[in-house]
């Protein structure tokens, strides 16, 4: 398994209600993905912080009823 691998950012242009934005995805090596430590499942939401002081983004973990009370709402998924 493979706690450390290189990961990309991809970014998309979207369209919405005739409003055009970006969004933004962190590919994750699968390596990562599936090392047992590996503390996420596809669909689940997670806190995503940016900590300036040491330049990271720290993406963690949070049950659906707290990602609720921040605003989050669980999409269905495509088929």
């Amino acid at each position: 398994m493979a706690r450390k691998g290189i990961g990309t950012i991809i970014g998309r242009k979207s369209v919405s209600k005739g409003r055009e934005y970006a969004r933004i995805w962190i590919y994750v090596p699968t390596k990562v993905s599936e090392d047992t430590a590996f503390p996420f499942e596809v669909g689940m939401p997670c806190l995503v912080e940016i900590d300036e002081e040491n330049g990271r983004l720290i993406a963690t973990p949070i049950s659906e009823k707290e990602a609720i009370k921040l605003g989050w709402r669980k999409r269905k998924r495509r088929k």
